[in-house]
């Protein structure tokens, strides 16, 4: 019970109208996500095109609670077309996110997941999970719009 007050896994998923190439190209063009997702606001350092690989840095603003939020992410795991998976610590709290995309019919289902732990700090009071699935759910949604309005 003790590792779970510092400890929490989240995946949420959305089907998108789109083929899963589109969406890809959606997901490795970091850049532009404060274009289309309202809760990114900056980007930087980010992997250019197919430049995405394992150990790459870059970082990103999240609006959290009415603040831009600032993270700094390694790059983990990455199979291109179909997953990608970065990590970073804040607060001695440590995120792995994964964003996997497989075809779906004419479509494509986006798989978010995210596992948070922490040594030290009660994740629920750092990062509360209603906010980081509200979070999530807001970032699928405005990629499905932004791929379906794309195609």
């Amino acid at each position: 019970m003790f590792l779970k007050f510092f400890e929490f896994h989240m995946s949420s998923g959305v089907f998108i109208d789109a083929p899963s190439e589109l969406v890809w190209r959606i997901v490795e063009d970091a850049e532009r996500w404060p274009e289309w997702s309202k809760g990114c606001t900056e980007v930087w350092g980010a992997p250019i095109g197919k430049s995405w690989c394992a150990d790459h840095k870059f970082g990103f603003k999240l609006r959290m609670a009415c603040r831009n939020v600032p993270f700094s992410v390694t790059i983990s795991r990455i199979d291109s077309g179909r997953l990608i998976e970065w990590r970073s610590t804040k607060f001695s709290i440590t995120a792995v996110r994964s964003i996997s995309i497989e075809s779906d019919g004419d479509g494509c289902r986006v798989m978010d997941r995210k596992h948070f732990s922490s040594t030290l700090l009660p994740i629920r009071l750092t990062y509360p999970r209603w906010l980081i699935r509200q979070m999530t759910e807001s970032w699928l949604g405005d990629m499905k719009a932004e791929a379906e309005l794309s195609k």
